[in-house]
């Protein structure tokens, strides 16, 4: 979160580090790493670039990839202390990216089991 919204390299439309914030928070359907709080300025004892007055100024603001429906500035004053706001995801990212993992990885698992049986079968036939 500490980069997040910094002007892209030399080159680059955006950072890649906002480009993945951007989404997972998205496809996911999540907001910050607990919640939309994470976002705001109260919620962090280091300044955080989005947060700073000389960066982002966005100091009560979640991005708007954490909105339920995603239209420009949907995310502005919705970074509040703990409760739910409307208009943005209400889980937090941490989780939700860590059973995306577990399930993906289970997934390519059974795949590449899969296709190396398949595979061992194939060669012990063609040697028969």
């Amino acid at each position: 979160m500490v980069d997040y919204g910094k002007p892209p390299s030399v080159g680059e439309d955006e950072s890649s580090w906002t480009t993945g914030i951007d989404w997972m928070q998205e496809n996911l359907e999540c907001c910050g790493i607990t919640d939309g709080y994470d976002w705001s300025e109260a919620a962090h004892t280091e300044p955080i670039w989005w947060t700073l007055k000389t960066g982002g100024n966005h100091v009560n603001d979640v991005p708007d990839s954490c909105c339920t429906t995603i239209t420009d500035k949907c995310g502005v004053g919705k970074a509040l202390d703990k409760a739910v706001v409307a208009g943005i995801h209400e889980d937090g990212c941490l989780v939700k990216a860590k059973n995306w993992a577990e399930a993906s990885s289970m997934l390519m698992g059974i795949c590449g089991s899969s296709y190396g049986n398949r595979d061992l079968q194939s060669s012990s036939s063609l040697s028969h």
